[in-house]
């Protein structure tokens, strides 16, 4: 017995083998995990995301699907990003799709429009508005980019009906 386990353990092949058993057994623990720890339905793509409504010390705002609040740049217009690329986006993910949105009971798809970002990407628009995430936001409903001025303007946390809300 002894040496069986000798050998067994001295076989780099023997080694790769056993992790080989052990990588499907670690997808499907990974795949499980992230789909619980998700708040996005299992049925939507990246490239589709959501647009919904939470409710928030500022107000009813949009969020995606993470619940993640979405905000809307001072310094945009109806059909272009002025927050194109670099820093500003780090910062400030554009909310980017190449489908038709999922939208969320009290999200009028009348205000759903898309314009086109540098490099052919598509990013969501509400009321006329850019749409973006704020990285600082670690949790669902958090709205600590809300009446921040950076970038040489101002970004607000959007309302069901696509006006900026101005708290702060």
């Amino acid at each position: 017995m002894n040496r069986v386990l000798h050998q067994y353990r001295q076989s780099p092949l023997s080694f790769m083998q056993r992790s080989l058993l052990f990588l499907p057994l670690c997808i499907l623990a990974a795949i499980g995990l992230t789909a619980c720890s998700s708040s996005t339905p299992a049925t939507l793509s990246a490239s589709a995301p959501t647009i919904g409504l939470r409710h928030t010390s500022i107000g009813t705002i949009l969020v995606n699907s993470s619940g993640h609040t979405l905000y809307a740049f001072s310094l945009d217009t109806p059909h272009k990003s002025n927050c194109p690329r670099g820093a500003c986006t780090a910062l400030w993910p554009p909310l980017e799709t190449s489908g038709k949105p999922h939208l969320g009971t009290g999200v009028d798809p009348s205000l759903v429009g898309k314009i086109r970002r540098p490099g052919g990407h598509y990013q969501l628009t509400y009321g006329g508005h850019p749409l973006y995430t704020y990285t600082v936001d670690s949790s669902p409903g958090e709205t600590h980019g809300e009446a921040l001025e950076q970038f040489g303007g101002v970004w607000y946390a959007l309302s069901a009906d696509g006006h900026e809300i101005k708290h702060g």
